[in-house]
């Protein structure tokens, strides 16, 4: 488990890693660890956020945070919308691609002005990348060099990889050792997690291999 953590950690760019069941425990987690490190629960997100669409509202009843809904509902978040928010943010949670809105991506130089503008305002800035697999093919570009001015990023197994249910949390190693905590009293250490990290690590490189002609598929099919 430590070893897959590690090697993930790695390509995208980051110090620490933490293998977990599921991406809502994964996401939530972060959103709290920011908020606990701000002093309050109010965090960003894009209207059609997982976890504001498909979870219950896990944010609010579970974790104790406050929401604002960050851009329109059919597009990808800008650096425009975060300009526009009245109220400081604890956390800014950034999807890539957008998947209710098709799966979009914004250009490279509008995800870097997303970076810019959320350090410029001291925003902590989370990637929800369940998908994130796909994008490196679309950007020409390392998942490090996707991944640099986030300060957390989760990840899915079994979308793209075709592992069984698991996700990975990435950041510093404070922010992974708190988001541990957080795991705990969630109820989400499960006694082992190695048949899904086994069902992820044994195919991910060949997954990751075939992203290019996945997308020059796609690219031709439209």
């Amino acid at each position: 488990v430590e070893d897959f953590e590690a090697k993930v950690a790695a390509l995208l760019g980051f110090p620490a890693a933490r293998f977990m069941p599921t991406g809502k425990v994964a996401q939530n987690v972060a959103l709290r660890v920011w908020a606990e490190r701000a002093g309050h629960g109010h965090v960003g997100m894009h209207p059609t956020s997982h976890l504001e669409l498909h979870e219950e509202r896990a944010y609010a009843h579970l974790f104790g945070l406050r929401a604002t809904l960050v851009g329109p509902a059919d597009r990808p978040m800008l650096a425009e919308h975060l300009r526009g928010l009245p109220e400081s943010l604890a956390a800014l949670l950034v999807e890539l691609p957008t998947r209710e809105a098709g799966g979009q991506l914004p250009s490279w130089e509008e995800l870097e002005e997303i970076k810019s503008e959320a350090g410029s305002r001291g925003v902590r800035l989370h990637l929800d990348g369940a998908r994130l697999w796909e994008t490196a093919a679309y950007y020409g570009r390392g998942y490090d060099e996707i991944c640099a001015g986030f300060d957390s990023v989760y990840v899915s197994f079994y979308k793209g990889i075709g592992g069984l249910s698991g996700a990975m949390l990435l950041g510093a190693e404070d922010f992974v050792a708190e988001a541990r905590v957080w795991q705990t009293r969630a109820g989400a250490e499960l006694y082992t997690l190695a048949p899904n990290v086994a069902s992820a690590a044994m195919q991910f490189d060949e997954r990751l291999a075939r992203m290019p002609a996945y997308y020059e598929r796609a690219v031709a099919a439209a």
